[in-house]
């Protein structure tokens, strides 16, 4: 991280401080987290039995979006030749 310019050491120590350029990522990454990353994950994990039963004009934009995420990582997935554990 020091080499891409994220963080910068502090003097004669062995700690370190996010520079802007580190501060704006990290907000990235943590937006990212908040609004893709966990909601996936968590329909993921815990699905609702019952949401699979939906038809598809029944379900919100924000779910059908969703389900079009997770296909589109499976096919990644898929294509990349990495394997479920």
């Amino acid at each position: 991280m020091r080499a891409k310019g994220f963080v910068e050491r502090l003097d004669k120590s062995r700690r370190y401080r996010l520079t802007s350029e580190g501060y704006r990522i990290c907000v990235v990454y943590l937006k990212l987290f908040q609004k893709i990353y966990a909601p996936l994950a968590s329909a993921i994990l815990k699905p609702f039995n019952a949401d699979s039963q939906l038809q598809s004009f029944t379900t919100s934009l924000l779910d059908r979006l969703y389900r079009n995420v997770v296909q589109a990582l499976d096919l990644l997935v898929d294509a990349v030749g990495i394997k479920v554990a």
